[in-house]
């Protein structure tokens, strides 16, 4: 099978929000926070979502994991933040986990911090 590209510019590959019906816009931020809330809850852990900051807390509130949707190598990435440490800068406490689109490796990623303990690490 031969798929054509069509040349770029071309009406079928440009998107214009305004003529897009507000039905059919989806918030690709909002979608996968509410992807990776599922997808952790499925795995038997406790989720708060904010969809306001972009963030998932994973885990029991007293200490919950926080995954962040951030912008990282030109895409959205969840990011892992650690809870806070007396002597790591705010900016320097999280890594890059997935694309945002690859939410079971963000979970397996969340699941696997949760379930360490201060002795594991």
């Amino acid at each position: 099978m031969t798929v054509e590209t069509p040349p770029a510019g071309s009406p079928s590959l440009r998107w214009e929000p305004a003529a897009a019906d507000p039905a059919d816009r989806v918030d690709p931020a909002g979608l996968a926070l509410r992807v990776l809330a599922a997808e952790l809850r499925s795995h038997g852990v406790e989720v708060r979502e904010d969809g306001a900051s972009g963030t998932v807390d994973a885990g029991p509130s007293a200490r919950p994991q926080r995954a962040l949707l951030r912008p990282h190598r030109g895409d959205l990435w969840w990011w892992m933040r650690w809870p806070a440490q007396v002597d790591v800068h705010p900016a320097l406490s999280g890594v890059p986990i997935s694309p945002a689109t690859r939410t079971s490796d963000a979970a397996r990623r969340i699941v696997g911090a949760l379930s360490m303990t201060v002795g594991d690490a």
